[in-house]
């Protein structure tokens, strides 16, 4: 009889990868996330380029943006966009009933987020899309910035009346 552990045996092969020590640790922080063993992962990663037939074409696959990945990730940066949207108009909205900039605002968040999906894999379309967005926000934060520095001079300068009159 064999045991279930010798079965394991023969129906996987151990191999020895060297690698970068900085790339496998990265490579732990994915597996983590996504809550895989490393091996778990080499396996699926090497199973999808026997599937592609090469690694190019898998590097083709992948540079193309095909798989469910790529979809998912454009989901959500077109929900974080279309949030920022609605975040910059009512952060545009209150300064322009308070006159004040806000402390942190909400949109910056929406912004790193951003930057992190498309780091990964996003159509040229949404990259313009967002860089777009990305000067109004700048736009936004200059006429902030802009304004709050001249009522501090506005306010200097009727200080200095007042206290000249005296």
């Amino acid at each position: 009889m064999v045991s279930a552990s010798r079965l394991v045996d023969l129906s996987k092969q151990q191999t020895g990868l060297r690698i970068d020590r900085v790339l496998f640790k990265q490579f732990q922080q994915l597996c983590a996330l996504e809550k895989l063993r490393p091996g778990e992962a080499v396996e699926s990663l090497v199973r999808l380029a026997v599937d592609s037939g090469s690694l190019a074409n898998l590097h083709a696959n992948v540079v193309r943006g095909g798989g469910r990945g790529r979809a998912l990730d454009e989901a959500l940066f077109k929900s974080r966009l279309s949030r920022l949207k609605t975040c910059l108009e009512t952060e545009r909205r209150y300064w322009k009933e308070t006159g004040e900039g806000m402390g942190e605002p909400e949109s910056e968040r929406f912004v790193k987020e951003l930057v992190e999906i498309g780091k990964r894999s996003v159509s040229e379309e949404l990259v313009k899309e967002f860089e777009t967005i990305l000067a109004e926000a700048d736009k936004l934060y200059d006429e902030i910035e802009k304004d709050i520095i001249e009522d501090g001079i506005n306010r200097t300068k009727q200080i200095t009346a007042l206290l000249d009159r005296k």
